[in-house]
């Protein structure tokens, strides 16, 4: 360590770097270093207190107020975001109830399409199409018979 703080053994790019910041302490502690504490520099006390100069112009009320404003102007975005989040979470919960009504609906679906399925094998579907066209047929000759009579008979 000792020799670290001399620089020896150390690069001499990385010793002066190392001298100038071990510099900046002391045996009492922090050492005045201009301009580090904000706008001003600071000094120390011997009671180990950081005094701030500032210059004459820098009017505290006003930065107040400047960070008044923006922490306003933060609530605002917060109190925004807020109520885009619960929106977009009824949304979604829309959409979630949505999609399971529309699921329930494709397995009532199938259902249904698996059991006609197993009905059309049956020729229960096939019977009910040769009444339907036997109706029909019987039908189209009685209109057709009757316009041949209404013909001749005139």
């Amino acid at each position: 360590e000792e020799g670290v703080a001399t620089g020896e053994g150390v690069d001499p790019g990385r010793a002066g770097r190392m001298s100038s910041y071990r510099g900046a302490y002391s045996q009492g502690g922090l050492t005045a270093r201009p301009g580090s504490f904000g706008v001003g520099g600071a000094t120390s006390t011997s009671a180990g207190d950081v005094q701030l100069q500032m210059p004459p112009d820098f009017d505290v009320d006003d930065e107040v107020d400047k960070l008044h404003g923006k922490v306003s102007m933060l609530k605002q975005m917060t109190g925004a975001i807020h109520e885009e989040t619960s929106i977009r979470g009824k949304l979604i919960d829309q959409l979630e109830e949505t999609m399971a009504n529309a699921g329930a609906m494709m397995k009532e679906t199938k259902k249904e399409l698996d059991k006609a399925f197993k009905q059309s094998k049956s020729w229960h579907m096939t019977y009910l199409v040769c009444f339907c066209l036997a109706i029909f047929l019987g039908w189209y000759m009685l209109y057709k018979i009757g316009r041949f009579v209404r013909f001749f008979t005139g």
